[in-house]
């Protein structure tokens, strides 16, 4: 779908404008939309800003709606009995529309505006990390006490607000725990690594978040690891050896290990050994890592160069 095109609820009558793609999967694609005041007022009038997903698959996209509707649920009833309440719907609406001679069923979640995880500590600086990180496991932990699993985490699906608000976007992976994961980006899956099952578990988010840290925060050298590793043979030590090396990563090595070895009992465990390692990282000041300029590295070979030659010919005029 284009920019500016509208979409009609057959049902509720709402109307939403396609504004531009947030992201496509296996089961479907999100777009990023205003919700309009009214059909048929002009559409000058808009209410605000939405994510909306639509999948050809009715039933994938309906095991989505009911999953987020029990997430809904569970919301209100927690904002009732909490004085920090969360007035932010994880389900606006749910609806069909005709476009092209077709009816498609899609349904509106809750967006923040920002930009993808990897952007945003890019922009700010690795330093950064362990409070996007918290929020973000937090995130994960209140998915999983309402006795689901995320599945389908990645960079693509973390959007990081100005403020360091952290919001998780397209439910396409939501799982019931105990169940087989029925959406998952191989990079960050467990089975792939060969690092255990997909059942629907708190340590398979766990493990994602993992990867997921150790591809924002190494960069270009687990990159380089990924192409040279073979899929069949691949490794969670691979991995646990650029951790242990490298200037960042190691700051958060003991939570990896757990993570990617499966030994926390909870995701709640998880949240806590997290915040805790923060908290130390923050007291003790970690210095953001910069890669030495390539220029830099140039100059110091040139000096090391010209030094050792001055020396042979001081060295030759001596005697």
């Amino acid at each position: 779908m284009r920019a500016g095109m509208v979409l009609d609820g057959v049902w509720n009558h709402r109307a939403y404008r396609i504004e531009r793609l947030l992201g496509s999967g296996a089961n479907g694609v999100v777009y990023l939309v205003t919700m309009l005041s009214a059909p048929n007022d002009g559409r000058g009038g808009t209410i605000g800003t939405f994510a909306l997903k639509i999948s050809a698959n009715a039933v994938d996209l309906q095991s989505e709606v009911n999953a987020l509707g029990s997430l809904e649920k569970q919301r209100r009833t927690s904002s009732r009995s909490s004085a920090h309440q969360d007035n932010r719907p994880f389900l606006v609406d749910v609806d069909d529309a005709d476009m092209n001679g077709e009816r498609i069923s899609f349904y509106v979640m809750r967006y923040v505006p920002g930009e993808s995880i990897k952007a945003y500590i890019r922009k700010k600086g690795p330093r950064w990390y362990g409070i996007v990180g918290s929020k973000l496991l937090a995130k994960l932990h209140n998915v999983h006490r309402h006795g689901w699993v995320f599945g389908d985490l990645k960079a693509e699906n973390v959007i990081v607000g100005n403020g360091g608000e952290v919001e998780l976007v397209d439910y396409g992976g939501l799982t019931s725990r105990g169940k087989s994961v029925k959406q998952f980006t191989e990079m960050y899956d467990r089975g792939y690594w060969h690092a255990g099952s997909r059942t629907a578990d708190d340590g398979y988010d766990l493990f994602s978040f993992a990867i997921l840290t150790i591809q924002v925060l190494g960069g270009k050298e687990f990159r380089e690891r990924m192409k040279r590793a073979l899929p069949q043979t691949r490794e969670v030590k691979e991995v646990l050896e650029l951790v242990h090396t490298h200037p960042v990563l190691r700051h958060y090595e003991s939570w990896l290990v757990h993570a990617l070895k499966g030994t926390f009992a909870n995701s709640e465990e998880a949240c806590r050994m997290w915040d805790e390692l923060s908290r130390r990282l923050h007291r003790s000041g970690m210095r953001p890592y910069r890669p030495t300029p390539l220029w830099m590295k140039w100059f110091f070979a040139v000096s090391v160069i010209l030094f050792a030659i001055s020396i042979v010919w001081w060295t030759g005029s001596f005697y």
